[in-house]
């Protein structure tokens, strides 16, 4: 996969592009290798007024999988499952990227209440990063499995068998069928409000890059100030503890 994600490196649109496309193997190595109902890039309502996109939703007899792909080639991933900012290295550089396992929260927390009428459907996190390497800690708390962090798709499969290891079968095959019809007859559809989703997006991320250069919260806006930690010198937001953002020092 690495090697086709390679030939897309002279476009102008290679973030899009290379996100697209690991998207795109995750759907079909999920249709072929594991026994679910796969429904992929799923556009839903999120919370103030925005909507929220789901890279790959899995629907199995034990639950709903909710994966989020992340496509980092050539890059080495850091992150805690505890923490809101993660890492990642490429070229010499270091990036600060999104707690994919936040994110993916918010996504399950906003799935959970759209399917709202079929009840207490158990939602499990899948988080797949295509890249060389990573380190995630923190990831589980102790007992049953709900999350699992991966980078590749063979251990995506397991992490997913992982996480059904202990848990009871809950949907029969009609039930699954209904909960899949309901998804594609329900999400928001047409081209002009994915465009506006787009667009949320990236004016969210600029708002994030702006903050940063300004040593602002992006989430209260609060100054933020220089700390020492059990690991280091870090920022944190000045509204703690109301606000646990924290970045760490360049």
């Amino acid at each position: 996969m690495t090697s086709l994600l390679g030939l897309f490196s002279k476009s102008p649109f290679v973030n899009e592009m290379k996100g697209g496309f690991g998207e795109f193997m995750a759907k079909n190595y999920a249709n072929i290798f594991t026994d679910t109902l796969v429904l992929n890039d799923i556009l839903i309502e999120g919370s103030n007024g925005k909507t929220t996109q789901i890279d790959l939703l899995m629907i199995g007899a034990k639950g709903i999988y909710v994966a989020e792909v992340k496509t980092f080639i050539g890059a080495k991933v850091y992150g805690d499952g505890l923490r809101k900012n993660w890492y990642y290295y490429k070229g010499g550089h270091k990036y600060e990227i999104y707690s994919p396992i936040k994110q993916n929260k918010a996504h399950i927390d906003h799935l959970r209440k759209f399917l709202s009428a079929f009840g207490d459907v158990p939602l499990f996190s899948v988080i797949v990063m295509i890249c060389d390497d990573y380190k995630v800690s923190t990831i589980n708390q102790p007992g049953s499995v709900e999350t699992c962090v991966c980078n590749s798709l063979p251990s995506m499969k397991e992490g997913m068998r992982l996480i059904g290891a202990d848990k009871p079968v809950v949907l029969d095959e009609t039930k699954r069928q209904e909960i899949c019809r309901y998804i594609k007859d329900n999400q928001i559809q047409g081209w002009a409000e994915r465009e506006i989703h787009k667009q949320d997006v990236k004016e969210y991320q600029q708002t994030l890059e702006e903050c940063s250069k300004q040593k602002l919260c992006p989430y209260c806006k609060a100054p933020l100030v220089l700390r020492k930690g059990k690991y280091g010198e870090f920022y944190g937001c000045s509204n703690y503890p109301k606000c646990r953002y924290t970045q760490k020092e360049s």
